[in-house]
């Protein structure tokens, strides 16, 4: 009863197959070379990548900067 666990590419949203009629133009991918030496490619929407950069939001940064002086 080995249950394969789910890898954490997959759990942010990565697809080990494509679908049939996707545009390969609005996917991203990635190469993972497994411990077993098998290498793996995973497939992600460009669309629903999440940009965790917050360099727009300057008013932050600059509050910051101001209260470390």
């Amino acid at each position: 009863m080995s249950e394969k666990k789910q890898s954490s590419f997959e759990r942010v949203g990565y697809l080990k197959v494509v679908p049939k009629d996707a545009d390969m133009n609005g996917y991203e991918s990635i190469i993972i070379k497994e411990k077993s030496g098998k290498t793996l490619t995973l497939y992600r929407l460009t669309k629903d990548r999440e940009d965790i950069d917050d360099t727009r939001n300057f008013n932050s940064s600059w509050d910051v900067f101001n209260s470390l002086l």
